[in-house]
């Protein structure tokens, strides 16, 4: 039934006990027929999701990013492939700072959920209402928090850089591998580094992966050559247990249940800056931002497989090993 059986178990729970579910449909002709793509927004409606602190962030990378959106103007942005939980982070970090003074508009493609107390809007390509037409009209209505989908073009970016330099804060999404690349993206749209610089406060990248199974989750101890593979740390009389599920009723015998999310998080510091408006290459801000406490999403992932929340092989098969070596 399922593509993907490891996250389809929890997925299938939650369908039958939900009264009404949306999809978003995709459809394409190929020489064997239709393909047809489902994806399942908010399985219960209104107010599906979840908060910040509900969402598995680790500690080192929640409480710099609760203080980074509370910041009174600046762009803040989450990236990742398309199914990696971006908007998820979007709609717990609007709800984090959601309060009856604070005037939050969003321009979505599709609005996936509704929040109350929010001016929510939709992208429309059959009227000509793009991204960058629907920014324009929100700048008129005094938002003091906005959240732009996703900037895929000249425009929308610059209009985005500009009302974050202009005292709004704006939180939006790029289609980047990791957090630094967000950075070089802007600049590859067309922006100048000059402004890019000073509006950028955090990039924040994340994947999804399957997580263990609760109730058929067992410890085992790995071959040292796994460990040496993944860990330069370990000492062989200390080495930790790994886990993995080994199949029940509850997950159908995947060994996973649900998914777990893995992040990192650059922090733009005063180097950075300088080095951003100098036009310098992603290695080299990536070096800079590593100085200021930047881990890469493997990182994490790691911490989480120790942790029990997944496998190895999901870590392996959902982050690249580190592309920031030294400082050369």
């Amino acid at each position: 039934m399922w593509r993907n059986r490891r996250i389809g178990a929890s997925l299938y729970e939650r369908l039958i006990r939900t009264e009404s579910v949306s999809f978003r449909v995709s459809v394409i002709p190929s020489i064997y027929g239709e393909k047809i793509v489902l994806r399942i927004l908010a399985l219960t409606g209104k107010k599906d999701f979840q908060s910040l602190d509900q969402m598995f962030i680790s500690q080192t990378i929640l409480e710099p990013f609760k203080e980074v959106i509370r910041s009174p103007n600046g762009m803040v942005f989450v990236t990742g492939p398309t199914g990696s939980g971006k908007s998820t982070t979007l709609y717990a970090a609007l709800h984090e700072i959601n309060t009856p003074d604070v005037n939050i508009c969003t321009i979505e493609d599709p609005i996936e959920v509704r929040m109350d107390g929010v001016i929510q809007s939709q992208v429309n390509a059959k009227i000509d209402l793009k991204f960058s037409t629907l920014l324009r009209s929100l700048l008129r209505q005094d938002p003091d928090v906005m959240l732009v989908g996703e900037i895929r073009d000249f425009e929308t970016a610059k209009i985005a850089t500009e009302a974050a330099l202009t005292g709004h804060l704006v939180f939006s999404t790029l289609h980047t591998n990791n957090a630094i690349q967000a950075v070089v993206r802007l600049i590859e749209l067309g922006i100048e580094p000059y402004m890019v610089a000073p509006s950028i406060l955090a990039v924040m990248a994340q994947r999804l992966a399957a997580r263990i199974c609760v109730n058929c989750k067992q410890a085992y101890m790995p071959e040292r050559d796994v460990f040496d593979r993944y860990f330069n740390d370990c000492e062989s009389a200390h080495l930790p247990f790994l886990y993995h599920g080994v199949g029940c009723g509850h997950c159908r015998q995947t060994g996973y249940f649900g998914r777990i999310a893995f992040h990192e998080l650059a922090l733009i510091t005063e180097e950075m800056r300088t080095l951003i408006s100098s036009n310098s290459t992603d290695h080299q801000l990536g070096v800079a931002a590593r100085r200021a406490g930047y881990r890469p999403l493997r990182y994490d992932a790691l911490k989480k497989a120790l942790l029990g929340f997944t496998t190895l092989e999901e870590v392996e098969s959902k982050t690249a090993t580190e592309w920031i070596l030294d400082e050369d």
